[in-house]
């Protein structure tokens, strides 16, 4: 296990709405330098960056026109190597977004794979020989016949072959020779980011590269991948975008965050499965809700039947969110907010805070730029302070919209103790202050249903967290010291957790 990922807390950054540093109203690399003081006062050590290769930007920069050059919207690649310098200088290390089962129409090797002479990039995609199957695209390239996208129509499918063929001559098995040098050509521009003092990668839709694959198939792809570049990289680790540890931890990736697919995941504290594009996306009863009406039943088998097959020393990420779904502060008081990273902070994960979430920024349900869709309300810019563009920008126009709720801007929540912000950074202060409450050790809920109650224990320290996003009022014995709480009532052999409210202990300190 790597030190640096149990001990780690990721935070995601999108680094067009992150901070502008030279006014053209776009978050770049050089204002991700100039706000690190702040990711590390937080307390996360690692950084998630969404893209930064160049892009034509009709996905949010998941189409990727060149692996190996920074967008001149964020600047440049020695802004870049300041960026990570910065960052490791003050502790923390950096996961570069894998986005390798598409790219760009506009990728060079796109490109070439179009034209009817045979070259080194003819095989790199996925083409007919004139067919135009349903899924299809054609696009009028030299060599006819139509090629396969991955997820938008401008989003063409790299070639890491099919599981099954139906006996098109088109088709290729995965373990054909032929798509080796993709393969190499995809390690080597790992090796080149590495290099330069990369840490790792998140992997963008990390297991859907073989077409038509299973489970199988994707280890059998990622034995080709993760393995080489470790050999040669040990310290480069890698987390998957699957939501499913289980499969991700036998395919060699280190860690795994749960998404909108995880079993318990919207059932615990998002929303309403399947609905990460639906605005109406907390039809149902949730567990992190005052209605009182949730179960943490779903999220706790699960978890159980991950622990019970693997061991507890696997690591998995729980994020508050990410540039996909709706923001958690949807629908949520500041109170609830709190008891969500109460949980976030001391459940035995590595806990993921997307940008903004630490301080509730809201979704902006009325915005749609690069392909985002809904999601785009996801991904507004950083609220700074509460002045012009709060802070985010110097310029009239920012490149999306920035929020304007009073409150929940960087430099109002730093001035008040009581603040969402100020609760996270005293979160994850006691979680490193007490590693009982980190990602090792063990975890046991307690049978009743809320308020949510578990047991930490790491053969040093035992702790006992209770959480009641409710809005009724509960009573829990007093067992141990109190080490945090919000909201609670502290009697003399009890504590009362009214409306919205949490407390942590630790029993044998």
């Amino acid at each position: 296990m790597s030190d640096w990922l149990k001990d780690g807390v990721i935070y995601q950054i999108y680094p067009v709405s992150f901070f502008d540093s030279n006014g053209d109203g776009i978050g770049d690399l050089r204002g991700i330098t100039q706000k690190l003081d702040y990711v590390k006062d937080l307390g996360a050590n690692i950084v998630w960056l969404s893209p930064i290769y160049k892009s034509p930007f009709q996905d949010g920069g998941y189409d990727v026109e060149d692996y190996r050059a920074i967008d001149p919207r964020f600047g440049t690649m020695a802004d870049f190597e300041e960026m990570l310098s910065a960052m490791h200088a003050k502790g923390i290390r950096l996961l570069m977004d894998l986005v390798i089962g598409h790219t760009a129409m506009s990728h060079e090797w796109f490109v070439q794979s179009q034209k009817k002479e045979k070259n080194a990039y003819s095989d790199y995609y996925i083409w007919t020989n004139g067919e135009k199957p349903n899924g299809y695209y054609d696009c009028g390239a030299e060599r006819g016949g139509a090629y396969l996208p991955n997820y938008f129509p401008h989003q063409p499918k790299l070639n890491y072959g099919f599981a099954r063929v139906d006996g098109s001559p088109w088709q290729m098995r995965y373990d054909d020779k032929r798509l080796e040098p993709l393969k190499e050509e995809i390690r080597n521009m790992m090796r080149f980011w590495l290099d330069k003092g990369v840490d790792g990668f998140r992997v963008d839709l990390a297991m859907n590269m073989i077409k038509c694959g299973d489970e199988k198939n994707a280890k059998w792809f990622w034995d080709k991948m993760i393995p080489p570049i470790k050999a040669e990289y040990p310290n480069c680790r890698f987390l998957a975008e699957f939501g499913r540890p289980e499969v991700s931890w036998v395919c060699g990736f280190d860690i795994d965050y749960f998404t909108h697919e995880t079993p318990g995941y919207n059932e615990l504290f998002r929303f309403e499965k399947g609905t990460n594009i639906d605005p109406a996306f907390e039809k149902g009863f949730t567990y992190f809700a005052n209605a009182g009406k949730g179960s943490k039943r779903p999220f706790e088998e699960y978890v159980n039947r991950l622990f019970e097959a693997f061991g507890e020393d696997k690591l998995f990420s729980i994020p508050s969110g990410y540039h996909d779904i709706v923001r958690t502060a949807e629908q949520k008081s500041v109170a609830l907010l709190k008891c969500v990273f109460a949980f976030l902070c001391t459940y035995k994960c590595v806990p993921q805070i997307y940008y903004g979430d630490e301080i509730g920024m809201k979704h902006d349900f009325s915005v749609d730029k690069d392909g985002g869709g809904i999601r785009t309300g996801a991904r507004t810019p950083m609220q700074w302070t509460e002045g012009e563009q709060r802070g985010f920008t110097s310029s009239f126009n920012a490149y999306l919209p920035v929020g304007n709720q009073a409150g929940v801007s960087v430099e109002a929540q730093e001035k008040d103790e009581y603040s969402l912000l100020n609760t996270v950074k005293k979160l994850l202060a006691l979680r490193k202050e007490y590693p009982v409450l980190g990602a090792g050790g063990s975890v046991r809920m307690d049978e009743r249903e809320y308020p949510l109650g578990y047991t930490r224990e790491d053969g040093t320290h035992k702790a006992k967290v209770y959480i009641n996003p409710t809005a009724d009022t509960y009573e829990v014995e007093k067992e141990g010291k109190i080490v945090y709480g919000e909201g609670c009532i502290v009697e003399k052999n009890k504590i009362v957790l009214p409306k919205e409210s949490f407390v942590i202990l630790v029993v044998n300190d």
